[in-house]
């Protein structure tokens, strides 16, 4: 079962990177690279606070939590207020939420929070089911 988190601000970005292996080559003098191990990218979501907030309350347990473990779906919605819609795209992926911290008190802050995700899959693009 999927939970809203409401008002955010920044998305998680999903994507994976890779190391790079150098191949030196000493006859040409020239250094090329091939594609190494990948892992999930760290990110931040940030979030105004919305009080009472099932959504919020679970992303911040999750990252306060040891093992941290959550599924971050997002949709671009189409239907009212932006509601996801059978078709709609859809990105889905796994990894921990970690370090949460409120958002620091200044003169163009709002009251709320950011976690990290470290993605530890790659990411699935898809479209939203229909209910």
């Amino acid at each position: 079962t999927w939970v809203e988190v409401k008002g955010h601000i920044t998305l998680p970005q999903f994507g994976v990177t890779h190391s790079m292996i150098d191949v030196p080559d000493l006859k040409s003098g020239f250094t090329s690279a091939v594609k190494g191990a990948g892992q999930g990218v760290d990110t931040t979501a940030t979030f105004r606070q919305v009080d009472g907030d099932a959504g919020q309350e679970d992303v911040m347990t999750a990252a306060n939590s040891q093992d941290g473990i959550v599924s971050f779906k997002i949709v671009k919605g189409s239907g009212a207020y932006n509601a996801p819609a059978s078709g709609d795209p859809v990105e889905y992926a796994t990894g921990i939420a970690h370090s949460y911290q409120p958002n620091q008190g200044d003169n163009s802050n709002y009251e709320g929070f950011s976690v990290g995700f470290r993605q530890n899959d790659f990411t699935v693009v898809a479209t939203e089911p229909t209910p």
